[in-house]
């Protein structure tokens, strides 16, 4: 296994996932904690030469100017101990400036940090500038980027996001259809970077995009990362199936206080983290037809401690009614962080082993995923282990 570092490149920086993501790491490589929530540090990798946690460089973007110090004290998410112990690492971990169009949250267009450009042109442009300018800053050849943000806007897509010709067009002429996450990823595809979009967002779907990564051999993973409520509905969801129970309904609800709960309160970004939730049984169980209910409100008391409540109401034998109660209290972006390092490690692999395009094999990280003919936790995970099952000696 090469000993070369990778770049890290995340748009929302100073967010809480992204943030917990950065800061972590330091805190993992001290030694200070366990290394519990990482699936590619099960045995199913052992005999995969993935990225090492020390090989990576972080950076990215944000329309924040704080420092990763700074950043985490605010977010309140790790043990203030914890981030007093790599005070040093992370301080010098500071944001570039971001961009915005009119599809990100309106509340933030106003911060101190956002790029001086306006045509989505410049913005592009600018953005591929900041990749190659922070490789060669820091002495790498590879760098992967991260879609960590706030959800953005719906977008419906068009003509111009069914080819990149026609995408390049658009942006050229500064069609207000073009988002800055499709910005970030066009960006991350010219400079052969790994790209991932954690939120939902549809950006990942669109022809444009995920045909020219392909053919450029640039790998994608997407979308909507899948770390609490909607994972346990992939997981009971199949259970049900499996053991042939019918069912009737599903009532969730989640109340959470930090960035992501306060943008999702607004309907104008939430409709596609509504959907993935909505639609995500219907796909496990193979069937409609029962009342499926989800509800999300931001409740500043819990910060990044969510608490999701379900209601599952089913048929048994002769169909007889049977219910069951969930209650699910996580730590957002604890549970989201050792993901994206997973989903970081396993796109650096993929792009070394020659894997371009949309990575189908990782749905399981994925509350919508892109590229998989399979639903449901248990086939996600066989989908995983399957193909990771031969150990890889040829991409060290």
């Amino acid at each position: 296994m090469s000993k070369e570092k990778t770049g890290v490149l995340m748009i929302g920086l100073n967010g809480a996932t992204a943030n917990t993501t950065v800061v972590g790491t330091k805190v993992l490589l001290k030694k200070l904690v366990p290394d519990y929530g990482m699936i590619t540090q099960s045995p199913l990798f052992a005999g995969h030469p993935l990225i090492k946690l020390d090989q990576l460089v972080f950076g990215g973007w944000d329309l924040h100017s704080h420092n990763a110090y700074d950043a985490a004290v605010r977010n309140k998410v790790l043990e203030e101990n914890w981030i007093k112990a790599v005070r040093k690492d992370i301080e010098k971990i500071r944001p570039m400036k971001g961009i915005v169009t009119s599809h990100d949250v309106d509340f933030l267009k106003s911060l101190d940090n956002i790029k001086p450009v306006k045509t989505r042109k410049a913005q592009l442009e600018a953005i591929i500038k900041d990749i190659r300018s922070f490789k060669k800053a820091n002495g790498l050849k590879k760098t992967v980027v991260v879609f960590l943000a706030s959800p953005l806007k719906c977008v419906k897509p068009g003509r111009i996001h069914k080819d990149i010709k026609n995408l390049k067009r658009a942006i050229a002429t500064n069609d207000p259809a073009v988002t800055s996450g499709m910005l970030y990823a066009l960006a991350a595809i010219e400079t052969d970077s790994p790209y991932i979009d954690f939120t939902p967002n549809i950006t990942l779907e669109l022809p444009a995009l995920a045909d020219y990564a392909a053919e450029k051999k640039v790998p994608l993973a997407g979308q909507d990362g899948n770390t609490g409520q909607t994972m346990m509905k992939t997981l009971i969801g199949q259970m049900l199936k499996i053991k042939n129970l019918r069912l009737a309904g599903w009532y969730s609800t989640n109340i959470l206080g930090n960035m992501d709960g306060k943008v999702l309160a607004l309907p104008e970004h939430c409709v596609l983290k509504m959907k993935d939730k909505l639609d995500v049984l219907s796909a496990v169980l193979g069937y409609g037809g029962f009342d499926n209910i989800v509800d999300i409100r931001y409740y500043l008391p819990r910060g990044d401690n969510k608490e999701a409540w379900d209601n599952i109401d089913f048929l048994g034998w002769l169909g007889m009614p049977m219910s069951c109660k969930i209650n699910w209290l996580g730590r957002d972006s604890i549970l989201a962080a050792p993901l994206v390092l997973d989903l970081i490690r396993l796109l650096e692999y993929a792009h070394r082993r020659g894997e371009g395009g949309v990575q189908g094999q990782l749905a399981m990280f994925f509350k919508h995923p892109l590229g998989a003919h399979v639903r449901g936790f248990f086939d996600e995970y066989t989908l995983l282990r399957e193909h990771y099952s031969k150990p890889d000696e040829a991409y060290g």
